[in-house]
């Protein structure tokens, strides 16, 4: 009896998270399409950072541009920008193992990698490329998700059962979920976010994020694709510019310091 009123609850927890999920942990591709149709930017809170690898394949099947920018920034406005916060070698694997399969054969990619030093300090948290199952369990059982799903119920039934509303502020259009910036335009460039970098060069170097990106490196070679690595002039660490202009050069590619970045 007790054990089924357990179950009975975990699954009521569960449902109401799911429907609501207040911290955007499943992607749904309706915002992305109703800000395309409209012109819109997509706003931060809509995505979530939880979400942004599945969110960049989506735009990346809609929008099939030639050239493409991988930036841990998500500001450089070379091509389609498939890059966000917290991007770092594994992800970028993840990213162009998901180009590989949405790309057809003979067509050729211009892919541009925008390295940062942050990616090979090993103090430093990345995006990792997939939420695992057991993640997302314990996100639709957690009480402070349901607090979290209750108290968006409270404040707007819209937002929490539709999960986003478009609005316009300052002149321009978004579809957000009550906090329209950050926000994402349709070239995958973000908008008002604030900016922060290393003021100085890690102590340490991550060596086994090299794999990774070897990895995905191989994976644009495989398909003949043209790749140029870029990386902004500040910090200087040797190390790291020694290893990745190496890495880069292995297949191929050159890689380079950029003081300006677009």
């Amino acid at each position: 009896m007790l054990v089924g009123v357990v179950v009975a609850v975990g699954a009521a927890v569960a449902t109401i998270n799911g429907v609501v999920d207040p911290k955007d942990e499943f992607y749904s591709g309706a915002p992305l399409t109703a800000a395309l149709a409209s012109d819109c930017l997509l706003a931060d809170d809509v995505v979530s950072a939880r979400s942004y690898p599945e969110f960049k394949r989506d735009l990346y099947r809609r929008r099939r541009m030639a050239t493409v920018v991988l930036d841990s920034s998500g500001r450089s406005r070379r091509g389609l920008n498939l890059g966000f916060p917290g991007l770092g070698p594994e992800a970028l694997l993840d990213a162009m193992r998901s180009l590989a399969s949405e790309t057809p054969n003979g067509k050729r990619l211009s892919v541009y990698v925008v390295t940062d030093v942050s990616w090979f300090d090993p103090h430093v948290h990345l995006n990792a490329s997939r939420a695992s199952l057991t993640s997302k369990a314990g996100y639709l059982l957690s009480p402070w998700t349901l607090a979290s799903s209750l108290n968006l119920m409270r404040r707007s039934r819209k937002l929490a059962f539709s999960g986003w509303e478009k609005e316009r502020v300052d002149g321009h259009c978004f579809v957000d979920r009550g906090s329209p910036q950050p926000a994402w335009r349709a070239d995958g460039t973000l908008a008002g976010a604030r900016t922060s970098g290393a003021s100085s060069a890690p102590r340490d170097f991550a060596w086994n994020r090299l794999s990774s990106l070897d990895a995905a490196l191989a994976i644009a070679r495989a398909r003949g694709w043209r790749v140029v690595g870029l990386s902004r002039a500040s910090p200087r660490w040797d190390v790291y510019e020694r290893e990745l202009r190496a890495l880069f050069a292995k297949h191929g590619y050159p890689w380079r310091i950029r003081r300006m970045l677009p």
